[in-house]
């Protein structure tokens, strides 16, 4: 039976006498205490069986616990929250004793019912060095719980902060499926609110972020340090010191920093797991350690945790995307000789050029297979800039593989001496051939699609479009050295046989230190239309400038408004409004795609809610790339869509 079934059955407000009848007067069906509370398990008589929480009378928390309860989880309707189906609160004149003596006092009982979950709590399964639950039981486990805390912190016009994640917290339902429980200490978070102060410091030593613990400060933060105390606990099967006063974990955070960040350890933990789970393995204890951060701000966020588990299952799979392309690619040499690609190409034919741009021609080379390859020659504009490209392009794509990056499957850089005219005159000087080899796509760039002849790109196909550019990115920005490309627009956005987008043109990309997330420079360059403001402006570059080109790039590709780039209009702030103006509200949207279904017709509002938030004039105000997945999902929304 499922839980609106049982909500319909069971009062929403029983009777004490209700109550006793279900659980046996209170007092056999004892399943679960703990020190805020008693659980026993209350059989209908359906034969359905609910779980009936008695509060311990706690005297100053006890009301608000009850209150929070209630009213945080009466309206919560999550697969990964456990689902609250009503409460009692009975007042009763009792006898009771007080100072030595006995006196009639009134006596509050107060008790909530839930659904009843039959594999108990997280608690019994994740420790004893591994026993229990297997890997990928584990994996789905830690994505469940996330998802709950995503939906808690991020798909509500109100955050609910939990206060108290821990594995005794999290139950377990049919087919494992984890359920964050026990809301007594949660708070609810107005729309414009971020972060409140308390002096009522309560919680569970070892999940306690150090900034509730010390100074009583509380945000959405406090709930991913606890996360990733659970994530570490869940991974590692190792339990935190119940006897210190260990109160962040930092012995249990230290012994995992120490030990399985190793490759060697993990493959010994899990000797028979295969590579892929293996990456998931060490993603995982990456993500842990990162939500344990002494700083609040340096941890991330639900959305974004995520969005890197679920990227991996992108990242496992590139083996098998790249069988086709193995052939190819060892056929093909790492470091060819200039002669080989002239060859190849026909001396750099006009016959085989397929394209052009500012930094380079593109030739079709031709294997002695019948292979063929795409050859990038990059022009002499600057000596300086034009190694510098090179440079870029080749440390940014060589070792990448990604079904949503252009594979880089060669480079050639040669300096020969050649006769060439130089003021009227001929003479000797050294020349720089720079070549890049990538695989072929014979469809070409995106934007033949968006404004050429092509008129291939139904709704589907461009919302997959869009969200495989997105996969690509986030791919590059959460690399353990990310990768900012800083040229997102459709010219570099290539198709294949399938039309799945790839992004390609990495010259004036940034490779960012492992713990860098922004840079300055006064070497400002870039497309029309498609540059951050503040790349722009002050020549600040980070993982943002991308986000606010993705936002262009989606607006086009969901409107078929095309950027100015002939204008002084350098971050398309006409086109930005144009979209607020005219395409925000769903009849808009529809008088727009007549022929749409209501569902692709949400589609489309989330891409253009996406795409605004994308090309916020604030940085820190845009989504990062695993938010926008999430949202253009359905797994969350924006508050409001309109761009001030």
């Amino acid at each position: 039976m499922s839980n609106a079934q049982i909500s319909s059955s069971f009062p929403r407000e029983p009777k004490l006498e209700f109550l006793k009848q279900i659980t046996k007067d209170l007092s056999e069906r004892e399943v679960g205490h703990g020190p805020f509370g008693v659980v026993y398990k209350g059989i209908l008589q359906n034969g359905q069986v609910v779980a009936v929480k008695k509060l311990v009378p706690t005297s100053g928390v006890h009301d608000r616990r009850f209150q929070n309860e209630v009213a945080n989880l009466q309206i919560l309707e999550h697969r990964n929250i456990v689902k609250l189906l009503g409460s009692c609160y009975h007042t009763e004149r009792k006898l009771v004793e007080k100072n030595g003596r006995h006196i009639l006092s009134d006596v509050q009982e107060k008790f909530l019912y839930y659904e009843y979950l039959s594999n108990g709590s997280l608690e019994n399964y994740i420790y004893d060095e591994l026993s229990g639950l297997d890997w990928n039981m584990r994996f789905k486990i830690i994505l469940g719980i996330c998802n709950g805390l995503h939906f808690l912190h991020e798909e509500r016009s109100e955050a609910i902060v939990h206060l108290n994640l821990k594995p005794s917290n999290i139950m377990l339902g049919d087919n494992m499926v984890p359920k964050i429980t026990d809301f007594g200490l949660s708070r609810l978070f107005g729309e414009e609110q971020t972060r409140i102060l308390t002096q009522n410091v309560v919680g569970w030593i070892g999940y306690i972020a150090p900034e509730y613990h010390y100074r009583g400060e509380i945000s959405v933060k406090s709930d991913i340090f606890s996360l990733g105390v659970l994530i570490l606990e869940i991974v590692t099967g190792l339990r935190r010191d119940l006897n210190s006063r260990d109160i962040s974990s930092k012995l249990l955070i230290d012994r995992v920093s120490k030990n399985w960040t190793k490759k060697s350890h993990v493959e010994s933990k899990y000797p028979s797991l295969e590579q892929q789970d293996l990456l998931q393995v060490n993603r995982c204890i990456e993500l842990g350690l990162n939500c344990v951060e002494t700083d609040p701000k340096r941890r991330p966020d639900a959305g974004s945790i995520i969005g890197k588990l679920r990227g991996l299952n992108h990242e496992a799979s590139i083996h098998r995307i790249m069988e086709n392309k193995l052939q190819l690619t060892n056929e093909f040499p790492r470091e060819p000789k200039l002669q080989y690609v002239e060859q190849i190409t026909g001396n750099f034919s006009n016959e085989c050029e397929i394209g052009r741009g500012s930094f380079g021609i593109v030739y079709k080379g031709t294997l002695q297979s019948g292979e063929v390859v795409a050859v990038k020659r990059l022009l002499a504009v600057s000596q300086t800039n034009q190694d510098e490209n090179f440079k870029n392009e080749v440390c940014s794509l060589i070792d990448i593989n990604h079904r949503n990056i252009v594979k880089l499957i060669g480079y050639c850089y040669e300096i020969q001496r050649k006769l060439v005219e130089s003021h009227g005159r001929y003479i000797f000087a050294d020349t720089r051939e720079r070549i890049l080899c990538y695989e072929y796509l014979p469809r070409g760039s995106l934007d033949k699609y968006l404004y050429g002849a092509f008129d291939e790109l139904n709704w589907n196909t461009s919302f997959k479009i869009i969200q495989g550019i997105c996969q690509g990115l986030q791919f590059l920005h959460e690399l353990q050295r990310p990768i900012i490309h800083m040229d997102l627009k459709p010219g570099n956005i290539l198709l294949d046989d399938n039309l799945m987008p790839k992004i390609a043109d990495f010259g004036l990309s940034r490779i960012f230190g492992e713990e860098q997330t922004r840079t300055l420079t006064s070497n400002v360059v870039g497309s029309r239309g498609y540059m951050a403001p503040e790349y722009y402006y002050r020549g600040e570059v980070s993982i943002k400038s991308d986000i606010f080109s993705l936002g262009i790039l989606i607006i086009e590709i969901v409107t078929g408004l095309k950027v100015d780039s002939s204008t002084e209009d350098l971050s398309s702030k006409n086109l930005i409004n144009t979209v607020n103006k005219s395409w925000t509200k769903m009849p808009q949207i529809a008088s727009n795609y007549p022929t749409l279904e209501a569902n692709c017709l949400q589609q489309v509002k989330r891409c253009i809610d996406v795409g605004l938030h994308c090309v916020r004039t604030n940085p820190t105000e845009r989504p990062s790339v695993g938010e926008i997945i999430g949202r253009l999902d359905g797994r969350s929304t924006y508050p409001s869509n309109r761009i001030n």
